[in-house]
């Protein structure tokens, strides 16, 4: 199945390292206010159908059931593997909150001891710290999807019928993404994206699940490129862009071109490719930090067209970027954010 010698899904690193090379992209075309005018409107809409989809996939396709067989002690489990990075990376935000407002990176006032005290708390109680810590809104969502699917899962396994347990998981799934599209379901916490979005999810423990995997292993180019053509039509035929809500159409190009990437992951030739692969280990570091690092880029951008540097408040991206800067955008957080997660890793290790 692609396994490196412990037993690691190397695939499933090399799709990890395409989808968050994918979400920085995505992120640093974001230069208009309204997504759909940006001249990158294209490569927007291509992207934003999957990637973030995709990490749900992926932690869907390697759910383990015994998870649902204690649901307290899962839940408990999962809060330490998801809530306690989403805590640590809002901290760092909340530390040098003083130190961004300085250097002219975030809009936001400076904070004296009260507003320290009141965030500190804010961040322990699932709320994101700034503008600059955005992209963490993921870990939440995906902690809250975990739990909520380990609980539909428990109660599903009383089900003895195998079909008739995954008939009622399918409906039950199917409904939430119609309440979330409906907009009955609350946005606190981004609850209505984890109703939205957990058909993905779900897709990822019916690929594993009823060994679905094994016919993508068969037909592997078959799945890259009708998966990818047939995103491609949904790109053109739902224009909506990152940030845009989006209609039920989406939903068969996102599978399919979701299913186009996994498939594209276990070409010999990205699933054994080490910097995918490395990416894809780094992909947590990369997505809560890169705006923080799109700051450098600015700065650069801000320096040699002698704009004003107010303008690097500008989130994510500036207003304005043409031509070939999101490259610059890509290429400085990309790097950032892996020499960060290299040294986070040796002094975790070290400590160890």
């Amino acid at each position: 199945m692609g396994n490196d010698s412990r037993g690691r899904m190397t695939y499933i690193d090399a799709m990890k390292g395409i989808l968050i090379i994918m979400v920085v992209m995505a992120h640093s075309m974001m230069n208009t206010e309204k997504n759909i005018n940006s001249e990158y409107a294209i490569i927007l809409n291509f992207i934003a159908i999957i990637a973030i989809p995709g990490f749900f996939f992926i932690n869907g396709y390697l759910y383990n059931h015994n998870y649902s067989l204690t649901p307290v002690k899962s839940i408990i489990k999962k809060c330490k593997v998801y809530y306690v990075p989403f805590v640590g990376f809002n901290l760092f935000f909340l530390i040098f909150h003083n130190v961004f407002v300085i250097l002219n990176m975030t809009t936001e006032s400076l904070y004296g001891a009260k507003d320290y005290i009141k965030h500190f708390f804010l961040v322990l109680t699932f709320h994101l710290e700034s503008d600059l810590s955005g992209p963490i809104w993921f870990l939440r969502a995906l902690l809250i999807m975990v739990c909520i699917y380990i609980c539909l899962d428990f109660l599903a396994l009383k089900v003895r019928n195998r079909g008739i347990r995954y008939l009622a998981l399918t409906i039950i799934v199917i409904t939430m993404r119609l309440a979330g599209i409906a907009g009955i379901i609350p946005s606190a916490l981004n609850l209505n994206r984890v109703f939205i979005w957990m058909i993905f999810f779900y897709l990822g423990v019916v690929v594993r699940e009823f060994g679905l995997y094994k016919l993508v292993d068969k037909h592997t180019i078959m799945f890259s490129i009708v998966g990818m053509a047939i995103l491609l039509i949904t790109t053109f035929t739902s224009w909506s862009a990152l940030g845009e809500k989006r209609q039920l159409i989406d939903l068969p190009g996102a599978i399919c071109g979701i299913l186009g990437v996994f498939a594209l992951s276990k070409l010999s030739l990205l699933k054994n490719n080490k910097i995918l692969i490395f990416l894809g280990n780094a992909s947590l570091d990369i997505m809560c930090l890169h705006f923080c690092a799109f700051k450098l880029a600015s700065f650069i951008i801000i320096k040699g067209r002698h704009l004003e540097l107010e303008r690097l408040s500008e989130i994510p991206v500036l207003r304005g970027t043409r031509n070939f800067d999101f490259l610059l955008y890509i290429i400085v957080a990309l790097s950032l954010c892996s020499l960060e997660y290299l040294l986070r890793t040796k002094v975790r290790n070290r400590f160890k």
